[in-house]
C-alpha cells in the first residue's frame, strides 16, 4: 500500500448516493483533497448522500480523524448525510477507540 492518500469519486447516473474511495494514508494532508471532492459533490443537486469507502485505508492518525469530522460537518452544512463505509479493520479500531464510530459510520 502507498504512503500517500489517493481519492476516487463515483456518482452513477440516476443514483443520489455518491461514493468517495480513499486509499493509503489519511492524515491532515488529505484534508484539502477530500474538501475539494466534497465541494464538487455538495454543489450537485443530484447528490443526496455521500459514502466514504475506506476499505483500502492503511493509516489514519488524529489528523485523519479531523479530516473525517470536517468532511461530515461540511456535508451537514449542505444537508447531505455523509458516512464512512467498508472501514478497514485498522480504521474500525481507531473509530471505536475514539468514540467516533457511531458519529461517522451512521448516517
Amino acid at each position: 500500500m502507498g504512503t500517500r492518500s489517493d481519492i476516487s469519486v463515483l456518482l452513477m447516473d440516476g443514483s443520489r448516493t455518491a461514493e468517495i474511495m480513499l486509499t493509503g494514508r489519511v492524515d491532515r494532508r488529505a484534508d484539502a483533497m477530500l474538501a475539494e471532492a466534497l465541494e464538487l459533490l455538495l454543489t450537485d443537486p443530484q447528490v443526496g448522500r455521500i459514502e466514504i469507502d475506506t476499505a483500502l485505508v492503511n493509516f489514519c492518525d488524529r489528523g485523519g480523524l479531523t479530516v473525517f469530522i470536517r468532511a461530515q460537518r461540511q456535508a451537514a452544512h449542505y444537508g447531505v448525510p455523509l458516512c464512512i463505509v467498508r472501514a478497514a479493520p485498522l480504521l474500525q479500531h481507531v473509530l471505536k477507540s475514539t468514540g467516533l464510530s457511531q458519529m461517522l459510520t451512521s448516517a
